[in-house]
């Protein structure tokens, strides 16, 4: 069998595919794994309930990770109002090439070799193979099937700056007037080094230095900055998780939400269980159904979020860090998310996703 991609998806199918006995081949078209910039990633607890820690839940799959950090302590800005969260968060990993990256660890459990600087073509590769496991983070695959639904469309800018940080600490910034309604985030890799991003949703990428600039000046960021990037995002959903004899993981498959462009999480275990699948016999679409319904569900907290102005999420940032409430909401295992669809679904008015 082949895999197309040597993200996290793929790294994750093809550890689960060797544990069973079967090596796959593994096509990558960069000349190494791991994305070409370094960064943080926040896996927020908050969106992977039930399961409340996310790298606990991970290596009962058998992948394990280590963090940079676990986070304790969640700053939110908006124009009118900050705030903060504490408790027990979620983690900080590194993406990227350098030793500490996901996927380098990941890689690096790997007993087959991966075939780099290859374009592969899943089309001609399932006429060869018995399975395609596609998980190189595109929609193509998706959309040349014509089962992908875009919900989601941003233009992303970071950079690496140097300074003096907490390790346990990050600060998520909401304001329309550089973000419309996207968001940025500061989080760092460790105490003297840090990135910080901006998701810009439905803009030009010549509008990109715009909004950064003036997210830089309003946040009053002074960045000692060591270098810039920028990417564009794309998410959104799949009716189809497999289509014949090939299977869609990771953001091929719409393994991301579309409320914050999270998707670590759940295109991981999308890797895990298309091996499972393969190795076992066992249908991949209904092992992936609950995060599916769950992908679109958070659709819903999106469209609902697209309606706030710069008051509104003040107000929503207000409501979420009263005592009590964000006591319930960050310190528990109450499946907020879940338990706040039925009123955020008619407010939105949109159709129920079972």
């Amino acid at each position: 069998m082949a895999i197309v991609g040597a993200g996290p998806s793929g790294l994750a199918c093809a550890l689960t595919l060797e544990k069973r006995g079967i090596c796959p081949d593994i096509y990558e078209r960069s000349g190494r794994t791991g994305l070409h910039v370094p960064m943080v990633y926040l896996m927020l607890e908050l969106f992977q309930r039930p399961h409340r820690d996310q790298l606990l839940y991970l290596s009962k799959l058998g992948i394990n990770l280590r963090p940079l950090n676990r986070i304790s302590r969640v700053i939110m800005h908006s124009p009118h109002r900050s705030a903060e969260v504490r408790g027990s968060l979620g983690y900080l990993v590194e993406r990227g090439q350098g030793e500490k990256a996901l996927e380098v660890q990941l890689a690096e459990r790997l007993h087959t070799k991966i075939k780099f600087n290859v374009e592969a073509d899943y089309r001609e590769l399932s006429g060869d193979y018995d399975f395609v496991v596609v998980a190189d983070g595109s929609s193509r695959a998706a959309a040349d099937n014509k089962v992908w639904e875009t919900t989601m469309d941003a233009w992303v800018k970071g950079a690496v700056i140097l300074g003096e940080f907490k390790p346990e600490e990050a600060a998520i910034f909401f304001d329309t007037s550089y973000a419309r309604h996207g968001y940025a985030f500061l989080a760092p890799f460790d105490r003297s080094r840090a990135v910080v991003m901006l998701s810009v949703p439905d803009i030009k990428r010549a509008e990109v230095d715009g909004f950064w600039e003036k997210f830089i000046r309003k946040a009053n960021l002074d960045l000692q900055t060591v270098h810039t990037f920028e990417m564009n995002h794309t998410s959104g959903v799949s009716s189809r998780q497999r289509i014949e004899n090939i299977l869609l993981t990771g953001n091929a498959g719409g393994f991301t939400d579309s409320l914050l462009g999270l998707g670590l999480v759940m295109g991981i275990t999308s890797g895990v269980l298309a091996g499972r699948a393969i190795s076992e016999g066992l249908d991949y679409e209904r092992m992936v159904r609950p995060m599916i319904r769950r992908i679109k569900r958070l659709i819903v907290f999106r469209e609902a979020l697209n309606r706030l102005d710069n008051s509104g999420f003040s107000m929503l940032i207000s409501a979420i860090t009263l005592p009590g409430v964000k006591q319930a909401i960050y310190n528990t295992d109450l499946d907020i998310i879940n338990l706040l669809y039925p009123a955020v679904r008619k407010l939105v008015k949109k159709p129920h996703f079972i």
